[in-house]
């Protein structure tokens, strides 16, 4: 009997039992409990029942241990913060964090060893692959797993001569031998040894074909998949048909996700180009439909998140970026990975997500690599940014993202000129959008933006002086549509019957303030125009008539509708709305609106913040909402709630009380 194998080792019909207790994660009131023993017949059903196993692969923090950024003990809480429940560790790892440090903090978050990785230049220094192969095997009976990985380690340069005098074929003959002893020993320790599909190409570990000779040489040796590494001994290679050829031998995955391109100090492919680790779900492997098959398969080893560690987080905090890992695992694992609805904007071609990612947010607004974030968004299918000039330092943020991901061409960039200054005042003509469009490419580093706004509407500028000079940028390829934030229906009105009667284009989009709340005072100043509200209602049937692209901001009430206070709690919305948010939201109306909110939630069995996105999409207007959040979890909950938009009778109540 050959199957999937997580703690066991199976040869013909014969299962060696090598782990008598697993550590699961079980319910305990809303809680989560890590730490609770069962015995393995206990497991097995679990793995019946297809329960999904996480560890975390954590070299990538290897820095944050060496300068004390972070310690074993907050290594483990990364995991428990994240439902993972196992750890997988370069050998190195125990040195730098500590092995007796190490065993506590595993021992008190109930974290395991998923599996011990150790480097073995078997290829060029054969006479010291012995020792440091036992020294391995002691260190997984000493930490507690039953799984070794071994990776044909780097060749150092004083054992360089040897390894390039082996030819490919040689190669693969000293991997059997080396191998066969170690799957001999490793059987003699009650540890299945297993060997990862190798990122280097001057090695015979890295294509499908490569694997499967050494795996069928040698019997009881185990692979460990590593999802991305496919590429570098075969640019074309296919992840289902690889992990079909391979299925038999498998005992661990790492689901690494990639993009391809020319990154400098990359894994480098056979063709010159290289992978970068991303978020899973970002890159360019089909991880959901993987993750499917596996199920499907009734896999029951480890998925391993292959963290790629941002350089813009340090300590405890690696822990939210972890999460956009485990988020899209876990809801590809379960059949509820969600895309959120699209719309085609004329003149953008590409797919724009009615649902656009806000960057006026930290890290984005300091400018940080905010990498980890923007992949976690894109994963979930949103295609489109929403930037602008007066957005601190976002701009930069996202086109560094894009540069590092090479995706310029699957992304839809909104950027704004014209912001209201901090004096309150504003400023668009010609020299405004000429100066700052410019600026806005140079640092977001593109030659074009796919949407491109007025920030403001400056009532001394004629709208025909904006009209020529947006036309001027649309012929010369650095704008590819146009449009306005925060103008009046009459002066886009007049600007677009000014395009028109010139043989111009007009505006093709808009985006004022709309969602459930009503922006009762101006927040920011510079004029804010919203359609939200009674007073409105003229406004909302003129745009749901002509049909122009409605981008919403604001859609949430900046916090109003998240519900993280109650109807009524005006002190305690103080202390979840910035001072922008209580001017312009924090009003009766809306503590009114807010309770048939939880009225209807209720009845509905949903969230506050649910309905309110709901709200937004049951518009007759054709609405985008402008959404910002640091959490893939919540933006999920966001497109989710996209795809029920709430009936005619409903957005009625919500807006009237009656029914």
């Amino acid at each position: 009997m050959l199957r999937f194998s997580h703690g066991r080792t199976c040869e013909g019909d014969t299962e060696v039992t090598a782990l008598s207790l697993c550590v699961c994660t079980v319910e305990n009131e809303g809680r989560e409990e890590y730490n609770y023993s069962r015995s393995v017949d206990e497991c097995d059903q679990e793995r019946r029942n297809n329960i999904m196993n996480l560890s975390l692969l954590s070299f990538s923090l290897i820095g944050e241990a060496v300068t004390k950024r972070l310690d074993a003990a907050g290594l483990c809480r990364i995991c428990t913060e994240n439902g993972i429940d196992r750890l997988d560790l370069l050998q190195e790892e125990l040195r730098f964090y500590g092995r007796d440090k190490l065993k506590k903090a595993m021992g008190e978050s109930g974290v395991s060893l998923g599996s011990l990785i150790a480097s073995v230049d078997f290829l060029g220094a054969p006479d010291k692959a012995e020792e440091r192969l036992r020294a391995a095997l002691d260190d997984c009976r000493e930490m507690g797993t039953d799984q070794l990985m071994i990776v044909p380690g780097q060749t150092m340069d004083n054992r360089k001569k040897r390894f390039r005098s082996l030819s490919r074929s040689a190669m693969m003959e000293e991997a059997k031998v080396f191998f066969r002893k170690a799957v001999e020993e490793g059987q003699k320790a009650g540890i299945t040894v297993g060997l990862e599909d190798t990122p280097q190409t001057a090695k015979p570990f890295c294509t499908v074909s490569e694997m499967k000779t050494l795996l069928e040489a040698v019997p009881g040796l185990r692979l460990i998949l590593d999802t991305g590494n496919i590429f570098v001994g075969d640019p074309q290679a296919d992840l289902l048909d690889y992990y079909e050829a391979l299925k038999p031998y498998i005992m661990r995955i790492h689901l690494k996700d990639v993009v391809r391109g020319r990154f400098p100090r990359k894994e480098m492919c056979i063709d010159g180009l290289s992978i970068a680790p991303v978020v899973t779900g970002s890159g360019i492997l089909p991880m959901a439909e993987f993750l499917r098959r596996l199920k499907a398969d009734g896999y029951d080893g480890d998925l391993c998140i292959e963290y790629a560690a941002p350089k813009s987080l340090h300590g405890g905090d690696h822990s939210k970026a972890v999460a956009a890992y485990a988020d899209f695992i876990r809801a590809a694992w379960d059949g509820k990975d969600v895309r959120p609805p699209y719309i085609e904007i004329e003149g953008v071609n590409k797919p724009v997500s009615r649902i656009f990612f806000g960057t006026a947010m930290m890290p984005l607004l300091a400018g940080k690599e905010s990498d980890y974030l923007l992949d976690a968004m894109y994963a979930l299918g949103i295609t489109a940014f929403d930037c602008a000039r007066g957005y601190g330092m976002a701009e930069k943020a996202l086109g560094t993202w894009i540069k590092h991901r090479d995706n310029r061409e699957k992304v839809v960039i909104l950027t704004k000129c014209g912001n209201v200054s901090l004096r309150g005042q504003v400023c668009v003509n010609r020299e405004v959008v000429e100066k700052e469009l410019a600026k806005s490419l140079k640092v977001l580093g593109t030659e074009y933006v796919d949407i491109f706004l007025l920030h403001r509407d400056d009532p001394h500028t004629p709208v025909g002086e904006l009209i020529e000079v947006l036309n001027e940028k649309q012929r010369e390829g650095k704008i590819r549509v146009f449009g306005v934030s925060n103008w009046t229906k009459e002066r886009i009105a007049e600007a677009n019957a000014y395009a028109e009667a010139h043989g111009l284009n007009g505006f093709t989009v808009s985006s004022p303030n709309f969602g459930i709340a009503e922006q009762v005072e101006d927040p920011w100043g510079g004029d804010c125009v919203t359609v939200s509200g009674d007073a409105n209602k003229e406004v909302r049937a003129w745009y749901a008539e002509k049909q122009m692209p409605v981008l919403a901001y604001s859609s949430l009430g900046r916090g109003f509708f998240t519900g993280k206070f109650k109807s009524g709690d005006y002190e305690g919305a103080k202390k979840v709305l910035d001072g922008a948010a209580q001017k312009g939201y924090l009003h009766p109306v809306n503590m009114e609106r807010l309770a048939r909110c939880e009225k209807l939630a209720e009845e509905q069995g949903c969230t506050v913040s649910d309905i309110a996105m709901r709200y937004i999409f049951g518009s007759e207007m054709k609405v985008c909402a402008v959404v910002s959040t640091s959490s893939a979890a919540r933006m999920r909950q966001n497109i989710e709630a996209s795809l029920k938009p709430l009936t005619k009778e409903e957005i009625g109540f919500l807006e009237t009380g009656e029914r």
